[in-house]
């Protein structure tokens, strides 16, 4: 009778895990919150409870710990949704495969993104992807590099492209790339001809930096209150574009990674000074997929691309 009871169980758990209630945990998991999860699918909170509470037996495990921060998700909670965002992202891409099939539909690669990329250097490998490698089309959506690694978390997108300080729970590293912090000037600059600069000598100019919560403002902040230096801005701005017509138009410095900037170096605009205090920070540049998720060979082919733009150059044109 056990080996029987435990068949059906098996085969009950299999069944649920195909229904909607698994949405309704998926959303309880990404807001953590029932209500805010009932909010978003539009039902009454109870209703998302009683989804909950029927997972939890059909499945034979608590998926939850309620925390004073809202509901965590357990250990069988964590492998539940692993799983659900697999199987989700899993069916969307045969669905996609399928329409292609009757020409209906071209397949599309959802990325997410930090600011620097979608101004030149994601448009750019786009492109050349489509030119040369397949019509694919992208839906791309810029967040903060923790709001990138969790739109992959959840599923939201196939790809990002992110920064990271360290490991990432339930994400692949498809590519990583050491991501140097460099001094940024015009051309016109009295420090432009420098081969270096301490971060001290760059506090006697205007600073114009990166929004607070850019992994480039944390550094610099984590700098600033190791040595108790006072760093203070003129400007401040997410927005790398603002940061670097700034920096244009005036003898403010700002800093950025050598790829963001790499076609106004090459233009003799701006030039990129090495800041020894920054260039030893463990910031690396990385593309994040869904960890365990077999990727389609379009979404495979495109990071392949991405890793060779990614690459760092043997050196830094300086001037």
């Amino acid at each position: 009778m056990g080996g029987f009871a435990s068949s059906r169980r098996s085969i009950m758990s299999a069944r649920i895990l195909q229904e909607a209630a698994v949405r309704y945990f998926l959303e309880v998991v990404n807001t953590g919150s029932i209500a805010d999860a009932a909010n978003r699918l539009n039902v009454v909170p109870s209703a998302v409870s009683r989804q909950i509470a029927r997972l939890e037996g059909e499945l034979g495990a608590p998926l939850f710990v309620r925390q004073s921060r809202g509901m965590v998700p357990s250990k069988a909670g964590e492998m539940l949704a692993a799983y659900a965002r697999r199987s989700q992202l899993d069916a969307e891409q045969i669905s996609l495969e399928i329409d292609a099939l009757r020409g209906e539909s071209e397949r599309t690669i959802r990325i997410a993104c930090t600011e620097g990329f979608a101004a030149t250097f994601l448009p750019r490998a786009m492109a050349d992807f489509r030119r040369t490698v397949a019509p694919a089309s992208f839906g791309v959506v810029v967040d903060t590099a923790a709001g990138v690694t969790q739109r992959v978390r959840e599923a939201e997108c196939d790809i990002g492209l992110t920064f990271s300080f360290g490991p990432a729970k339930d994400i692949q590293v498809a590519f990583s790339a050491p991501s140097p912090v460099f001094a940024i000037v015009a051309s016109s600059h009295p420090l432009a001809q420098s081969a270096q600069v301490s971060f001290r000598e760059l506090l006697a100019y205007p600073l114009a930096l990166p929004g607070v919560h850019s992994t480039l403002h944390k550094l610099i902040d984590i700098y600033c209150s190791r040595e108790g230096v006072a760093c203070k801005s003129v400007l401040s701005s997410a927005t790398l574009e603002t940061l670097l017509g700034f920096t244009l138009a005036s003898d403010a410095v700002t800093f950025s990674g050598e790829l963001f900037v790499r076609p106004r170096l090459a233009s003799g605009e701006l030039v990129a000074l090495p800041v020894p205090e920054l260039t030893t920070s463990e910031r690396a540049i990385e593309i994040h997929t869904l960890a365990r998720r077999a990727l389609p060979l379009l979404q495979q082919s495109f990071i392949e691309r991405l890793s060779d733009e990614l690459s760092p150059p043997t050196r830094v044109d300086q001037k």
